[in-house]
């Protein structure tokens, strides 16, 4: 299996480097055959990966030591689940599903575009092969997962406890898929710079791919904060270390051009900025693979120093001077005749909506190398903490947020005053009503969180009010029932109302987070056994202490019981302190969750012997509903990139024509042929 790995490799590096010499042979020429040829090349570095990831499986799965890999991230007792996982523990094999991601994502490239597009086909090939064999260069030179060892230990070093969760199965290989995805955009932009066919048929070709890619990172950066959550023990799900940063940079462009590319297809404006940002895009997932792999920072989800920090550094820097390069040289024909033609229009609002997301993106690219920078020049290790980014980030958020709630009533061009106002007159009512209310409950405290929460309310108004729009429309023109008209609004044009179920669950989201960190509550102190603490009127009360032994971990047990304000029992909460075999001690976090909080108690430093323990405890509001916008955000995505089957006969009527007058602030929906 270690001679077919290692075999597979080379065969992949080869193909792939086969499909950047005859693609750029086959671009020049324009013989299909030719083209035809380097696709071919691509397909058979796909099967060689294929190959290969398999092989390392295998060898997993056999516990053979004799593999250096194996021997570091498994062990005999792991179980099967956690010892396919740790196919990506490493970095090596990491590596190797990068590359082996990318090479089925550039197969699926060539065959959805096997008879079309073949005029951008050719540099869609080169582009893609040259990622493609850089990331098995990587892999097969520099992070070889395959290489063995002199003298094969008895046994492994086992999986790192903080990844022995189901976590693991879906945080990495979501981010990866994310990251790899935005290589697609990225090609077709490259193909689009070079060959000069810079309308919008580029941009329909990449949406779906593009869309996913967003999706899958979102749903790998969303699960990572869960993740974050319930292992690490610290009360929080965000601690803007530089590899959470690292995944949100691409993530923050990515959503910059979906929003930016509308205004092209309908417009034909905003060329500049679409190149710009899936090159962008692209190129910070390769910046955040430098940072997370290079060493060069210190993370809890870090790797260990490599020498792989050099080359991905390098290949950041030259995809960054070649998309440059390409956009200067094609910038007149980038420019569209469509000017701006009103301060308050669908236009101005991407336009702002682009600057907001790259303005966050600067903000963290800043935060998370600036003590790179300082380190290197003048030789002073600092940190940027979490206040700096909270400081900067909150008010941007919140004036995205506000955009969000302003745009969908705004039309194409400009818009009237009148109908505006006439349009914001339920959405400002329904947030000011929110405010009113909250303000007088809560006496008069909490003013920031509840202006968070009243504008939140603002915008879920405005995004319902756009749905319940639709629905009228198609009750109408169909004479559906509401349950149907409602299926089929989002069945027949996911890509219009997918984005409002996005947006309502960023709302969500945010506003859950706003009432978490602004009414969070902390109690610390070392209890013996009998001893209680108060939290925000809940007594936690330290029960029993226990030790639980199995084959792999020796942990010691607390028994927490939770009582109300007025004594009631609430229920037991558990958590522990484990020790793995080979491995060092973590806490594992017991919680009681409702609606409306989260108890999160945490048992260190325990010493059976006194039966004494520090214990932390948090109370967590609102966190049920920071997960829930998450899901919100994640089932959006997945309605807006999903292939809905629209085009079978006798589902829909005739589609409805746009409004004739730009004065009107809103759209009429789309209705499916």
């Amino acid at each position: 299996m270690v001679l077919l790995g290692n075999f597979a490799l080379l065969l992949a590096l080869i193909a792939a480097g086969y499909a950047v010499v005859v693609g750029l042979v086959g671009a020049r020429s324009g013989r299909e055959e030719t083209i035809r040829s380097a696709e071919g090349g691509m397909k058979a570095a796909a099967l060689a990966l294929s190959v290969a990831a398999l092989a390392l499986v295998v060898l997993l799965l056999r516990k053979d030591f004799r593999v250096e890999y194996v021997a570091q991230y498994t062990s005999r007792d792991l179980s099967t689940f956690y010892t396919v996982g740790a196919f990506w523990a490493g970095q090596a094999g990491s590596l190797l599903l990068w590359a082996w991601s990318l090479s089925l994502v550039g197969a699926g490239v060539l065959f959805t575009n096997r008879a079309r597009n073949r005029d951008l086909m050719p540099w869609v090939t080169v582009t893609i092969g040259v990622v493609l064999a850089f990331f098995t260069a990587l892999v097969t030179l520099y992070s070889n997962p395959f290489r063995t060892l002199p003298v094969p230990p008895a046994d492994g070093q086992g999986l790192n406890p903080l990844l022995q969760n189901y976590g693991q199965w879906v945080h990495p290989i979501a981010l990866y898929l994310g990251f790899v995805g935005f290589t697609v955009p990225f090609a077709f932009a490259v193909a689009a710079l070079v060959t000069g066919r810079l309308g919008d048929r580029w941009i329909r070709s990449v949406r779906r791919w593009t869309l996913w890619a967003w999706v899958l990172l979102t749903a790998g950066i969303l699960f990572g904060a869960r993740w974050a959550y319930v292992e690490l023990g610290w009360g929080g799900y965000w601690a803007w270390d530089p590899v959470e940063n690292a995944s949100l940079l691409p993530w923050l462009i990515g959503t910059a051009y979906l929003h930016s590319v509308v205004v092209q297809e309908k417009r034909g404006m905003l060329r500049v900025w679409n190149v710009a940002l899936a090159i962008g895009a692209f190129t910070l997932s390769i910046f955040g693979t430098f940072l997370t792999r290079s060493g060069i920072i210190s993370s809890v989800h870090a790797f260990a120093e490599s020498s792989i920090g050099v080359p991905l550094i390098a290949f950041t820097v030259a995809t960054i001077v070649l998309g440059t390069g390409l956009i200067v040289w094609r910038l007149p024909e980038l420019r569209s005749p469509n000017r701006i033609v009103a301060v308050v229009s669908r236009e101005s609002s991407f336009v702002l909506t682009n600057l907001l997301f790259v303005a966050m993106t600067l903000v963290v690219l800043w935060g998370t190398i600036y003590p790179i920078i300082t380190e290197a020049i003048r030789g002073v290790e600092l940190s940027v903490g979490q206040p700096f980014f909270n400081t900067l980030m909150a008010p941007l958020a919140v004036v995205t947020v506000a955009l969000v709630g302003v745009c969908p009533l705004l039309a194409w061009r400009r818009v009237s005053g009148r109908h505006l106002r006439r349009n914001l007159t339920v959405p400002v009512a329904v947030g000011a009503g929110v405010f009113v209310v909250l303000t007088v409950l809560n006496r008069g405290r909490h003013l920031l969180i509840i202006g968070v929460l009243a504008l939140g309310a603002l915008v879920l108004a405005t995004l319902t009010s756009e749905i319940a729009r639709g629905l009228q429309v198609r009750r109408h023109h169909h004479g559906e029932s509401w349950p149907r008209a409602l299926v089929n609004l989002f069945a027949f044009t996911p890509r219009r109302y997918g984005g409002p179920v996005i947006h309502a669950g960023v709302v969500i989201m945010l506003a859950a987070i706003a009432v978490n960190v602004g009414l969070k509550v902390e109690r610390q102190a070392q209890l013996a056994v009998g001893e209680s603490l108060s939290v925000a009127g809940t007594r936690v009360t330290f029960s029993d202490l226990t030790f639980e032994q199995t084959p792999s971990k020796f942990a010691l047990i607390g028994h927490f019981q939770v009582t109300g304000r007025d004594g009631e029992p609430l229920g037991t909460i558990r958590a522990e302190q484990a020790e793995y075999t080979g491995q060092q001690r973590v806490t594992e976090v017991g919680m009681r969750s409702t609606l409306a909080a989260d108890l999160y108690v945490v048992m260190s430093d325990v010493d059976p012997s006194k039966r004494v323990a520090t214990v932390l405890v948090f109370r967590e509001p609102a966190v049920f509903w920071i997960w829930t916008g998450m899901v919100v955000i994640v089932l959006g995505g997945v309605l807006a990139a999903w292939p809905w089957r629209t085009d079978r006969p006798g589902r829909a009527g005739p589609e409805l024509e746009l409004p004739s007058s730009f004065e009107e602030p809103f759209e009429e929906p789309e209705v499916a042929r």
